[in-house]
């Protein structure tokens, strides 16, 4: 959904407790993907998990959204490349457990050996890859985040940005108004 997340979220969440008979004192473990994405919606995913897994009394597991992609259970035992659209002419990409990096499309030539792509833009990236097996995935595998929590090493919550932030501070200082003096 382009806006309204944070709106959305609490009310989906609870949708998801009700429709699987669980109340929230039953979760044992949260896990939250940390991108790559955008400010706005990993900010509101990752302050909702922080908020829930606080008034749980739970730890807070972070994993790349990349990783979670290519340990799709129907890629057991397999290494594929995970592909996000970065927007402006970049991918995010990820092959195995090689770390995950931003390229541009006319990049994409220069990585070899690829026979599965999974993620939610391989369709954009299908024709630099024709002999490639196709899992797409518009979402990471609740199976996969919830197997990569278990394991070690998932303990720092810092998410990863696209990109910068688009907004830039004023340089022009900052405004004060002068106290109003009686006269």
């Amino acid at each position: 959904m382009p806006r309204g997340h944070q709106e959305r979220l609490p009310v989906m969440v609870a949708e998801l407790f009700r429709e699987a008979g669980l109340a929230p004192r039953d979760v044992t473990n949260i896990g939250v993907t940390l991108g790559p994405g955008s400010f706005t919606g990993l900010r509101v995913g990752l302050s909702f998990a922080k908020g829930l897994a606080s008034g749980l009394g739970l730890a807070l597991k972070g994993v790349g959204t990349l990783e979670v992609l290519t340990v799709h259970p129907s890629l057991e035992g397999r290494e594929a490349l995970a592909v996000i659209n970065g927007g402006r002419g970049t991918f995010y990409v990820q092959h195995g457990q090689n770390a995950p990096q931003a390229i541009g499309f006319a990049d994409l030539a220069n990585l070899s050996d690829i026979r599965v792509l999974t993620g939610p833009a391989v369709n954009e990236v299908k024709s630099e890859f024709p002999d490639a097996e196709v899992l797409v995935q518009d979402w990471p595998s609740l199976a996969a985040l919830a197997a990569l929590t278990l394991l070690p090493g998932h303990d720092d919550v810092t998410p990863l940005y696209m990109r910068g932030a688009d907004a830039v501070a004023s340089t022009r200082g900052i405004i004060t108004l002068a106290p109003q003096v009686p006269a």
